[in-house]
């Protein structure tokens, strides 16, 4: 059921929906300016493993802090911190002639474990709290509690990844397209990879406050195969899978307002609708 109160009379006069359209703006762009990158490397199961690893984190956190809740500041750097142990792990079986266990087999594993484990911890935690049962809202997405800190996390989220694609556009490229020729050529290739890992963890955890675990690592592919569509190079689909990452989440969250359905799955049906006129805009072209 809509609103009586229209999106710009409520975004003037509410800061929740003012910090709720900054953060999703951020995370738009961090996610999009990774995702070509995520679809060239096929790493989209990366991110979808990581999401949902991301749920363990989320009940060792409330499972180790009595009286915490899922955006606490606690809860999200003990998350984080179990992401990025679990994509160390997957990193060192990915990288070629280091794991006798293929990639996507140790992606299945940490996802199905990290599931199970963070299921597991949270219905010990609530059976003693039951009080602090919010955890819903980091599975689909809730932006009701969004708060000023949570903001400029995700700014600096952004800005680092904004920066250190530009300063080592040229390095990620040569990584991205020749990982064996990168390396014969003296790139520190291992050094990128887990720093990708490390991007790529930080964007899934953070996104998921806005999205939900459940539809982040869709914001990590739909921008970039949307931009690659229509695109001839690389630094051409970074620009336009930016701005796709930013509009697509501003459009959602205007589509959640007006429409009050949750905020998530309208940005991803944003996102898909751009992938489809850019598919249909090649076919043309």
């Amino acid at each position: 059921m809509a609103t009586s109160v229209s999106f710009f009379e409520a975004l003037l006069q509410t800061p929740l929906l003012q910090r709720a359209l900054c953060a999703g703006a951020l995370v738009g762009l961090a996610c999009a300016c990774l995702s070509p990158f995520v679809v060239l490397r096929r790493m989209a199961f990366v991110g979808d493993g990581m999401a949902h690893a991301a749920f363990g984190g989320l009940g060792l956190g409330l499972f180790l802090i009595s009286g915490s809740k899922s955006d606490d500041v606690a809860v999200q750097g003990i998350t984080i911190g179990f992401c990025l142990i679990l994509a160390f792990a997957i990193g060192k079986v990915s990288r070629r002639g280091q794991g006798r266990i293929s990639e996507d087999s140790a992606i299945g594993v940490a996802f199905a474990v990290a599931m199970a484990l963070g299921a597991l911890l949270i219905t010990l935690r609530f059976r003693s709290e039951p009080q602090y049962a919010n955890w819903e809202g980091y599975l689909f997405g809730n932006l009701t509690t969004i708060s000023a800190g949570q903001v400029g996390l995700t700014l600096g989220l952004a800005i680092t990844v904004v920066v250190l694609l530009t300063v080592l556009h040229k390095e990620w490229m040569y990584y991205t397209y020749d990982e064996n020729l990168a390396e014969v050529s003296g790139l520190p290739v291992s050094l990128l990879h887990y720093l990708f890992l490390l991007l790529l963890v930080l964007t899934v955890v953070i996104a998921a406050r806005i999205v939900g675990i459940v539809l982040a690592s869709a914001s990590l592919v739909l921008p970039g195969l949307a931009a690659l569509a229509v695109c001839r190079s690389l630094g051409s689909a970074l620009a336009l899978a930016g701005v796709l990452g930013v509009v697509s989440f501003e459009v959602g969250l205007y589509c959640s307002y007006v429409w009050n359905v949750p905020p998530g799955s309208c940005v991803i049906l944003v996102q898909f609708s751009c992938f489809a006129l850019a598919s249909v805009a090649r076919r043309l072209r």
